[in-house]
């Protein structure tokens, strides 16, 4: 077994981090122990809480990463095309949402499944990496909405992205076919977004009268 002197602190938890990763590829995110992971690292279970605190701390960190790399996704050029409307940006960034879903499945999951055991409610600044999360949509919203209407708008960013999550999460879980009468969840992403920004134009409109 590799003495603790054959890394350094953050050279310990990248290869943690790494180990931890590859587990949830291949076993889900059950499958990752402390045990497990030691034994894939060759450390003892307790250098892991020397690192990380708990086993929640671990599993905050990876969705750390997990929310980056879709945020990286969502606010790319492919989803925010100025030469495109905003329904065809929203509808690129329904269709890499879904990608990243079906690559990452078992990480994917991960994020939105696992419960934290140690009592204590989600730190703030894990809130603030969900937060962030919605800004790319939220600023293909924001022409939708006015100055004075920033609850509204948030609002709206939080429905239609929960939404087409959810068309995503009955794929990944192999229950969309309990709901989709022969139609793919793409189709229904798309047909999601046209009549959301339907009826945001509508509102819009009568405001206006």
């Amino acid at each position: 077994m590799a003495r603790r002197t054959d890394h350094t602190r953050e050279e310990l938890k990248d290869l943690i981090i790494n180990a931890a990763w590859t587990i949830i590829e291949t076993e889900g995110a059950p499958g990752l122990t402390a045990r497990k992971l030691a034994s894939a690292i060759g450390y003892a279970p307790g250098t892991i809480y020397n690192l990380f605190q708990s086993m929640d701390a671990l599993y905050l960190a990876i969705n750390k990463i997990i929310l980056h790399k879709l945020h990286d996704i969502l606010s790319s050029p492919a989803c925010n095309d100025p030469d495109k409307s905003a329904i065809d940006n929203m509808k690129s960034m329904a269709h890499l949402y879904r990608d990243f879903a079906q690559d990452h499945k078992q990480h994917w999951l991960m994020l939105f499944t696992h419960s934290l055991t140690d009592g204590h409610g989600i730190p703030e600044w894990y809130q603030e990496e969900i937060t962030t999360l919605f800004s790319p949509l939220e600023n293909l919203l924001r022409p939708y909405f006015t100055q004075d209407q920033n609850r509204e708008l948030k609002m709206a960013t939080r429905v239609l992205w929960s939404s087409v999550h959810g068309l995503c999460f009955l794929e990944e879980t192999g229950k969309i076919s309990l709901i989709d009468d022969g139609e793919s969840a793409p189709d229904m992403a798309s047909y999601l977004i046209d009549n959301f920004i339907a009826g945001l134009d509508t509102r819009i409109k009568a405001v206006k009268k």
